[in-house]
Protein backbone atom coordinates (compact mmCIF):
# COMPACT_ATOMS: atom_id res chain seq x y z
CA UNK A 1 0.00 0.00 0.00
CA UNK A 2 2.64 2.46 0.86
CA UNK A 3 4.94 1.29 -2.27
CA UNK A 4 1.34 2.53 -4.44
CA UNK A 5 1.25 6.07 -2.87
CA UNK A 6 4.77 6.39 -3.16
CA UNK A 7 4.69 4.92 -7.05
CA UNK A 8 1.48 7.97 -7.12
CA UNK A 9 3.18 10.54 -5.55
CA UNK A 10 6.08 10.04 -7.83
CA UNK A 11 3.96 9.80 -11.26
CA UNK A 12 1.90 12.67 -10.35
CA UNK A 13 4.94 14.70 -10.01
CA UNK A 14 6.81 13.83 -12.87
CA UNK A 15 3.64 14.86 -14.74
CA UNK A 16 3.10 18.10 -12.63
CA UNK A 17 6.79 18.42 -13.99
CA UNK A 18 6.23 17.32 -17.36
CA UNK A 19 3.08 19.21 -18.24
CA UNK A 20 4.58 22.40 -16.70
CA UNK A 21 8.15 21.83 -18.85
CA UNK A 22 5.51 21.83 -21.96
CA UNK A 23 3.85 24.76 -21.16
CA UNK A 24 6.82 27.05 -20.32
CA UNK A 25 8.72 25.59 -23.75
CA UNK A 26 5.29 26.26 -25.43
CA UNK A 27 5.46 29.68 -24.36
CA UNK A 28 8.98 30.40 -25.08
CA UNK A 29 8.88 29.42 -28.48
CA UNK A 30 5.06 31.29 -28.83
CA UNK A 31 7.37 34.50 -27.57
CA UNK A 32 10.10 33.97 -29.89
CA UNK A 33 7.80 33.78 -33.12
CA UNK A 34 6.19 36.76 -31.98
CA UNK A 35 10.00 38.37 -31.71
CA UNK A 36 10.30 37.10 -34.83
CA UNK A 37 7.41 38.35 -36.64
CA UNK A 38 8.40 41.76 -35.11
CA UNK A 39 11.41 41.51 -37.83
CA UNK A 40 9.54 39.76 -40.63
CA UNK A 41 7.15 41.16 -43.36
CA UNK A 42 3.66 39.79 -42.85
CA UNK A 43 1.44 39.85 -46.04
CA UNK A 44 1.15 40.06 -50.08
CA UNK A 45 -2.00 39.57 -51.68
CA UNK A 46 -2.83 40.61 -55.51
CA UNK A 47 -5.74 41.44 -57.75
CA UNK A 48 -6.11 42.03 -60.99
CA UNK A 49 -8.88 42.89 -64.07
CA UNK A 50 -9.87 41.90 -67.32
CA UNK A 51 -8.13 45.49 -68.37
CA UNK A 52 -4.90 44.09 -67.59
CA UNK A 53 -4.18 46.61 -64.11
CA UNK A 54 -2.96 44.22 -61.67
CA UNK A 55 -2.86 45.60 -58.07
CA UNK A 56 -0.71 43.86 -55.28
CA UNK A 57 0.14 44.83 -51.33
CA UNK A 58 2.94 44.12 -48.96
CA UNK A 59 4.10 45.02 -45.79
CA UNK A 60 7.74 45.18 -44.40
CA UNK A 61 9.34 45.69 -41.27
CA UNK A 62 10.97 49.28 -41.60
CA UNK A 63 14.22 47.86 -39.50
CA UNK A 64 15.03 46.26 -42.65
CA UNK A 65 15.32 49.16 -45.00
CA UNK A 66 19.20 49.66 -45.04
CA UNK A 67 19.20 46.44 -46.81
CA UNK A 68 18.25 46.04 -50.43
CA UNK A 69 14.50 46.06 -51.95
CA UNK A 70 15.04 45.25 -55.30
CA UNK A 71 12.37 45.71 -57.93
CA UNK A 72 12.89 43.66 -61.15
CA UNK A 73 10.98 43.75 -64.32
CA UNK A 74 11.82 40.66 -66.79
CA UNK A 75 10.70 39.73 -69.81
CA UNK A 76 11.53 37.84 -73.55
CA UNK A 77 9.48 40.77 -75.36
CA UNK A 78 11.89 42.21 -77.80
CA UNK A 79 10.41 45.76 -76.63
CA UNK A 80 9.72 46.89 -72.89
CA UNK A 81 9.78 50.60 -72.29
CA UNK A 82 7.83 52.51 -69.37
CA UNK A 83 8.60 54.12 -66.05
CA UNK A 84 8.25 52.76 -62.36
CA UNK A 85 7.00 55.56 -59.66
CA UNK A 86 7.67 55.42 -56.44
CA UNK A 87 4.87 58.52 -54.78
CA UNK A 88 4.31 59.70 -57.66
CA UNK A 89 7.61 60.60 -58.77
CA UNK A 90 9.31 58.92 -61.52
CA UNK A 91 12.34 57.05 -60.05
CA UNK A 92 13.33 54.95 -63.25
CA UNK A 93 13.07 54.57 -66.95
CA UNK A 94 12.38 51.18 -68.52
CA UNK A 95 14.30 50.71 -71.54
CA UNK A 96 15.43 47.11 -71.66
CA UNK A 97 13.80 43.81 -71.39
CA UNK A 98 15.26 43.49 -67.76
CA UNK A 99 15.52 46.24 -64.99
CA UNK A 100 16.36 46.40 -61.62
CA UNK A 101 15.79 49.24 -58.72
CA UNK A 102 16.63 49.18 -54.83
CA UNK A 103 13.64 50.48 -53.82
CA UNK A 104 14.91 51.11 -50.22
CA UNK A 105 16.03 54.89 -50.33
CA UNK A 106 11.85 55.56 -51.45
CA UNK A 107 10.66 53.94 -48.63
CA UNK A 108 10.01 54.95 -44.49
CA UNK A 109 7.51 54.06 -42.43
CA UNK A 110 4.23 54.60 -44.23
CA UNK A 111 2.21 53.81 -47.02
CA UNK A 112 3.86 53.79 -50.50
CA UNK A 113 2.53 53.64 -54.06
CA UNK A 114 4.83 51.80 -56.63
CA UNK A 115 3.62 52.14 -59.78
CA UNK A 116 5.12 50.76 -63.17
CA UNK A 117 3.54 51.62 -66.20
CA UNK A 118 5.14 49.79 -69.59
CA UNK A 119 4.25 48.80 -73.07
CA UNK A 120 5.84 45.48 -74.44
CA UNK A 121 5.83 44.02 -77.92
CA UNK A 122 4.95 40.92 -79.10
CA UNK A 123 2.15 41.06 -76.89
CA UNK A 124 1.90 37.31 -75.92
CA UNK A 125 5.39 37.61 -74.02
CA UNK A 126 5.13 37.12 -70.38
CA UNK A 127 6.76 39.54 -67.91
CA UNK A 128 7.15 39.34 -64.86
CA UNK A 129 7.73 41.91 -61.32
CA UNK A 130 9.39 40.85 -58.31
CA UNK A 131 10.49 42.23 -55.34
CA UNK A 132 13.28 40.68 -53.53
CA UNK A 133 13.11 42.28 -49.66
CA UNK A 134 14.59 41.29 -46.61
CA UNK A 135 12.31 37.77 -45.52
CA UNK A 136 9.83 38.54 -48.62
CA UNK A 137 9.80 38.09 -51.83
CA UNK A 138 6.76 39.16 -54.13
CA UNK A 139 6.17 37.48 -58.02
CA UNK A 140 3.66 38.70 -60.39
CA UNK A 141 3.72 37.30 -64.25
CA UNK A 142 1.53 38.23 -66.77
CA UNK A 143 1.10 38.24 -70.23
CA UNK A 144 -1.45 38.70 -73.55
CA UNK A 145 -2.15 42.92 -74.13
CA UNK A 146 1.19 44.42 -74.17
CA UNK A 147 0.46 46.97 -71.72
CA UNK A 148 1.78 46.74 -67.95
CA UNK A 149 0.10 48.57 -65.58
CA UNK A 150 1.01 47.10 -62.34
CA UNK A 151 0.76 49.17 -58.81
CA UNK A 152 2.58 47.63 -55.48
CA UNK A 153 1.13 49.38 -52.17
CA UNK A 154 3.61 48.78 -49.95
CA UNK A 155 3.16 49.02 -46.28
CA UNK A 156 6.48 49.85 -44.45
CA UNK A 157 5.63 49.20 -40.85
Amino acid sequence: MIIKKIVFIVCSALTLITVSTAFANNFVNNNHIDNMNRNLSSSTTFSSNSSGYQRGQVSLNAANLSQPHILKIETSATQLNGKIIVNGKVVKDINSKKTEIDLSRYLSVGEHKVEISANYAPTMSPIKVELNAPNNNVTQQTSGNGRLNYQLDVFVR
